[in-house]
């Protein structure tokens, strides 16, 4: 019942105009579940819809007969029901369509050769529980033998915060060290027995950091590739703080629909300002405790692209297809 209430607020969020995450700029349409969505849109990507042409941004749902178009600077890739993969560089044109294979109408596929023109990037067929392992382009973060930076990782953090640092472990390390560069004290290398690790203050407004993580493992010490993450200005926290102390009596106030709701607009608030970090956290919570809502898993995996954690983008966009 809760997961049906919060569709509801949702969708009244969208009619208000308050909804911020471009994730959701291309619709599936009312009752309807997206039969593709768009898992990378880089430039100018179009969505042709019956007379209507749509602006296509990362995790948009699609229909049949809908029409991806990419531009002179673009390139897009297309995430099907079926675990098919297509991507498409600058100059083309793909339109979804289907193929006969269940009984509730096939599986939807896109119409190959006669409805694609252009640069024809990858083509790719994927099944069984593997599902995109295949697809590299969709893949990131490094060898399953180095850790993999999670977090705080391409975001904003906001000043004086002291961030948890965490990271995908290694079967089997020993113990940890994270190196940090950047102008403040805590530059240098500290030592975690797990993964992760919180520093003993804050940082600044305005500093720009980058860190790794190093494990040392029998075979020696392996380690991640680099990640940075910037310190909001007094201003932007302030943009922060000013929503969260407007959203608080809905948080704090027992009624877990108006959490849910308030939840998620400082969620898409803080995405739509950068601070990634918290945008995710919030939306993991709230997919955990609504996984029937595909439209979280959609904008979790346009944040994930966010950030350069291409493997958990494609698994939450295989979430939001999955029947």
């Amino acid at each position: 019942m809760r997961s049906t209430r919060l569709g509801s607020v949702l969708a009244a969020l969208v009619l208000c105009g308050i909804m911020l995450a471009p994730g959701l700029a291309v619709s599936a349409g009312k009752g309807a579940e997206p039969a593709a969505v768009l898992a990378v849109a880089s430039g100018t990507v179009n969505v042709v819809r019956g007379d209507s042409k749509l602006s296509g941004t990362f995790g948009a749902a699609l229909q049949p007969g809908d029409v991806v178009e990419t531009g002179s600077d673009a390139k897009a890739a297309v995430l099907f029901e079926s675990g098919q993969m297509i991507e498409l560089g600058p100059g083309s044109r793909i339109t979804i369509g289907s193929i006969p294979g269940k009984s509730d109408g096939g599986n939807l596929v896109a119409q190959v050769p006669d409805a694609l023109s252009g640069n024809l990037g990858r083509f790719a067929q994927t099944s069984g529980d593997e599902g995109l392992s295949a697809l590299p382009t969709l893949r990131g973060g490094g060898s399953d033998m180095k850790p993999t930076p999670l977090a705080p990782r391409n975001s904003l953090i906001r000043p004086g915060e002291a961030p948890v640092f965490r990271w995908k472990p290694v079967e089997d390390a020993m113990d940890y060290t994270v190196i940090l560069t950047g102008p403040g004290a805590a530059a240098g290398r500290h030592r975690a027995s797990d993964a992760s690790w919180t520093p003993d203050a804050g940082f600044k407004a305005g500093e720009s950091w980058t860190w790794s993580v190093e494990a040392l493992t029998a075979d020696g010490p392996v380690t991640s590739d680099p990640v940075t993450f910037e310190v909001a200005s007094e201003k932007a926290d302030a943009e922060v703080a000013d929503l969260a102390k407007r959203l608080d009596p809905l948080m704090s106030g027992g009624d877990p629909v108006r959490n849910d709701a308030a939840q998620y607009l400082m969620g898409s608030f803080c995405r739509s300002t950068g601070f990634y970090t918290d945008a995710i956290s919030r939306l993991e919570d709230l997919a955990a405790r609504h996984p029937d809502r595909k439209e979280l898993q959609r904008e979790l995996g346009s944040l994930y692209q966010a950030v350069g954690l291409n493997d958990k983008a494609a698994e939450a966009y295989r979430r939001a297809l999955k029947e």
